[in-house]
């Protein structure tokens, strides 16, 4: 290869290594022709200091690979991250969770599938690195040839003036043809990491009012029902994509829980969190105050705030959890303040694993059906319940039973586990339609056929699906859905923003943290409803 055309072979590897996109909804990327800033600025760099020191040791040359490897590295990050989760990334308290993740989706992967995807991916990486080495070298040594640096030198002036041109003035939109730089996201990172250890401030937390005190005699002694709907955002109704599919559950849903005697009032509110990190949406919820980040979220439990749970237990209310997604440990129970805990073992199922979550739904509903709410001669129930059948990858779903008292079929010992599908694209957005039809359809079951008739039932998301599903950009929405055989009961709440009927406003009536407070005001009969 001649000279001439190395040096821009070399040129034109390293800037495509900075500059690529995701080729959404993969985790694969694509070419842009786009210029890298990071990449402008090095080239100066390197060429002052060739000019100053000489030629470039081999010390120079593996920082700069080590360098280059890592704005590699920030880059894919960068623009990944955002396309698959709908936000961006803070790897200070994301990373943390990084295990768990690769645990939930190689769950599905044989031993071999695994030994033959690691060498694959350490494969990639030996020779993105080889071909980021040869690069280098070669602009390293352009650089030391006089002419050459030379040319390098003006070209990257050019560039960055037309960079520079293009952010002074509107009329010269020449830095649209530019990358956003890597270095930005690195700095970003490093405020984020500084700002969730040394520089940590709760003064905003510290300052939230106490959820107010209730009586909660407008439910009479009726049970509250708390259901988180994993993943269900407010796609399924303003998107067509999902809203279409999904128009007739929604309007079965609504049709047969009407006959049945059971009324409804929706609204929108908005999560503190988006496409994962479903416990900043709970907490967020039971103590009345946004939690949008794990820092937030482990002060909380070092508080004495008190939560949701401690007001109804307070006011008679027995407190259980149904937490079937548990896989360690939860001391955050004590902190909400719960009486019962029904973790994947108290739950005792022994049918077929379902994916990495394992327990159908309609199960754990329905033993806690038997276990609590059929119990004689209790306390009334406040029961919070997150679903876990419409988590990502939203395969394979449990068959629905009609006859709930069949659920117990589910419960022979065989060991089977059922393993999630690996999808993507299209087929990853349709699993998701089913998963929020399953979600619907036992939750019209359970309301039919045995819910309390004085129960208050409270149906939430608890944040949109991650945008490898929707796209990225979305509102942080998610519907919330009442359910109740008390109409003057809705009243109060229609008066307070929500809408009649399963189709919720356009407007979020506020945060998700404002439905504690709501909820609270609204059944005390001491009080008026607490306004938005």
């Amino acid at each position: 290869m001649p000279h001439a055309l190395k040096l821009l072979f070399a040129l034109f590897l390293l800037n495509s290594a900075l500059t690529f996109q995701n080729r959404w909804p993969t985790v694969g990327v694509r070419w842009t022709p786009e210029g890298s800033l990071d990449l402008i600025v090095l080239l100066l760099a390197l060429a002052a200091l060739i000019a100053w020191r000489g030629k470039p040791g081999r010390t120079l040359r593996r920082v700069m690979l080590g360098v280059c490897a890592l704005l590699v590295a920030g880059r894919y990050v960068d623009v990944t991250a955002p396309a698959l989760m709908g936000r961006s990334l803070n790897l200070y308290w994301d990373s943390q969770h990084l295990p768990n993740v690769l645990a939930m989706f190689s769950a599905r992967l044989s031993t071999g599938q695994l030994l033959l995807g690691g060498l694959a991916l350490a494969a990639l990486l030996a020779a993105i690195l080889m071909a980021l080495r040869w690069a280098l070298n070669t602009v390293l040594a352009a650089l030391a040839r006089p002419v050459e640096r030379r040319v390098i030198s003006v070209l990257a002036v050019v560039l960055l003036t037309l960079y520079g041109a293009g952010r002074l003035s509107a009329r010269l939109p020449t830095e649209h043809g530019f990358a956003l730089p890597v270095s930005a996201l690195l700095v970003e990172q490093a405020r984020l990491t500084l700002a969730a250890t040394v520089f940590r401030n709760h003064a905003a937390l510290d300052a939230a009012p106490p959820l107010p005190v209730s009586n909660v005699s407008r439910l009479q002694g009726g049970d509250l029902f708390v259901i988180f709907f994993e993943s269900y955002g407010a796609l399924t109704i303003d998107d067509p994509r999902f809203a279409a599919p999904l128009a007739g559950d929604f309007a079965a849903l609504e049709r047969e829980l009407t006959a049945a005697g059971w009324g409804i009032a929706s609204a929108r509110v908005e999560s503190s969190t988006f496409g994962g990190g479903s416990w900043l949406a709970h907490s967020s919820l039971l103590s009345g105050m946004r939690i949008a980040d794990q820092g937030d979220y482990q002060y909380l439990l070092t508080t004495d705030r008190p939560t949701l749970i401690r007001r109804f237990a307070a006011a008679g209310y027995r407190t259980v959890a149904v937490m079937p997604g548990l896989k360690f440990p939860w001391p955050e129970g004590r902190f909400y303040g719960f009486a019962e805990i029904y973790q994947p073992d108290r739950l005792a199922y022994r049918g077929p694993a379902y994916g990495w979550w394992a327990i159908p739904d309609q199960y754990s509903l329905y033993r806690i059906h038997r276990n609590e709410v059929a119990a004689t001669g209790r306390a009334p129930l406040f029961v919070f319940f997150p679903t876990i059948n419409s988590h990502i990858p939203f395969a394979p779903l449990p068959p629905y039973q009609p006859d709930w008292r069949d659920i117990d079929a589910l419960s022979d010992p065989a060991e089977v586990t059922m393993a999630a599908e690996a999808l993507d694209g299209p087929e990853l957005a349709t699993a998701y339609v089913r998963s929020v039809r399953y979600n619907l359809t036992v939750l019209s079951g359970y309301l039919r056929q045995y819910a309390p008739p004085d129960a208050l039932f409270l149906v939430l998301g608890d944040h949109q699906p991650p945008a490898v599903v929707g796209g990225r950009d979305l509102p942080w929405q998610v519907p919330a859905h009442l359910f109740s055989r008390d109409p003057a009961l809705l009243a109060r709440f229609t008066a307070a923003g929500f809408q009649p009927g399963i189709r919720p406003g356009p407007a979020a009536l506020g945060g998700i943290e404002r439905l504690a407070p709501l909820l609270l005001d609204t059944l005390d009969t001491r009080a008026t409803a607490a306004g938005f």
